[in-house]
């Protein structure tokens, strides 16, 4: 989970001559204070090291009995620029009596309160290489209400991280070391903050530590390395967190659905339990379901976190197993057909299906072959996506 707001309260007694400023700031430097003059209090909000060209949103609220203010609390303001800026006033309502104290609530968030994402933004996969998504829009138990359309890649610690897209470096955070299912680590996520031309604000979250390259200020664009991913923060495994969303009113923010161009060289909406990887021209056989060349014929147990020992010989009387990466989730049908080459006939046939939700596949075959050359073809959904050679020893 990332947070991306930060809250700070100034309480003051309340005094309808109350002349001296008490200015009360966050460690980010978003100040909020109280200020009378001619009979008029007001609250003021000022930015002090708002980066030039980007925005925060502050939801500010009056806490305190028998007042009244104009415009009505609680409202929300952008501050675009390091100036003070006076957002609202207030004073005793009339035939009460006088409030014993006054309390400001301003609730800071990153991003413009009015942008309007740019729904045609094709943005780039956040990662280098082939990543999975483990929780999709609408998903788990934190991608739900505003924000709902986040995505988690799983990616092993220490995958380089790209920018999505064009934007301003607003808010980093890489001194956190742990990660885990825990409560008390919600706020503990290196993290880089970036926000777009449209107002929009982009997450990427749970780094490793000094996993960061950028620093606020800077300006980056879509495809530059900006950092390591890791497994900081409340996280159940090494992944990234991505989520662009806008501020608004209510202590709320509204996430975005966002296009991605994928290895289909197609712009697309990402989906939970597929791989996707950028375009890079490959098309193997089983293409973007799976990759015939990285099938795998074993004697030992197969292990997708480990390298297998693949072969195209096999001893006779062994049972084998057969092993499939899955980068699109299925079912699907699949089939081998065994055929002997020098009678020219299929000797054997293995079809199972494969089940949605997972990303690798492996078989347990039985020594039914006897010995000779072989050549296997291979099919999903009844296509033949290509063949292999394997010799069965005596």
């Amino acid at each position: 989970m990332i947070r991306s707001f930060t809250i700070f309260i100034l309480s003051i007694w309340f005094c309808p001559l109350f002349a001296d400023i008490n200015q009360n700031c966050d460690k980010k430097n978003i100040c909020s204070s109280i200020e009378t003059e001619n009979n008029e209090t007001s609250v003021y909000l000022q930015a002090k090291n708002l980066i030039p060209g980007t925005h925060i949103t502050v939801y500010t609220a009056i806490e305190g009995s028998n007042i009244e203010t104009e415009p009505q609390s609680p409202i929300s303001f952008v501050l675009n620029d390091p100036e003070k800026k006076k957002v609202l006033t207030f004073k005793k309502k009339e035939n009460t009596d006088a409030p014993i104290s006054v309390a400001v609530l301003a609730v800071a968030y990153y991003g413009d309160l009015s942008a309007k994402h740019d729904e045609t933004y094709v943005y780039t996969l956040p990662y280098e290489g082939k990543s999975w998504i483990s929780v999709g829009y609408n998903s788990g138990e934190e991608h739900k209400g505003g924000g709902a359309y986040s995505l988690d890649f799983v990616l092993p610690e220490g995958t380089p991280l790209l920018a999505a897209r064009d934007g301003i470096v607003v808010e980093t955070e890489d001194k956190f070391t742990e990660g885990r299912r825990d409560p008390k680590l919600i706020d503990k996520a290196n993290r880089i903050v970036i926000e777009h031309s449209d107002g929009t604000v982009a997450i990427y979250g749970h780094l490793k530590l000094q996993g960061v390259f950028v620093k606020p200020g800077d300006k980056v664009i879509a495809g530059q390395k900006i950092g390591l991913s890791g497994n900081t923060g409340f996280s159940t495994g090494p992944h990234l967190h991505f989520e662009v969303y806008k501020p608004e009113e209510n202590r709320k923010k509204k996430s975005f659905a966002t296009l991605f161009k994928t290895e289909s060289e197609e712009k697309e909406y990402l989906s939970e339990e597929n791989a996707y990887w950028t375009p890079d021209g490959k098309t193997p056989p089983g293409f973007p379901i799976t990759n015939l060349e990285v099938f795998c014929i074993s004697h030992s147990i197969p292990d997708p976190d480990k390298l297998a020992t693949c072969t195209d010989k096999l001893q006779t009387k062994r049972k084998f197993y057969l092993s499939i990466p899955i980068y699109k989730s299925g079912p699907y049908t699949f089939k081998a057909e065994f055929i002997h080459l020098k009678t020219k006939k299929v000797s054997f046939t293995f079809q199972e299906k494969i089940p949605s939700g997972i990303n690798f596949e492996a078989w347990e075959i039985q020594p039914v072959l006897n010995a000779g050359k072989y050549k296997i073809k291979f099919y999903l959904e009844e296509k033949e996506i290509g063949e292999r050679s394997l010799q069965i020893l005596p």
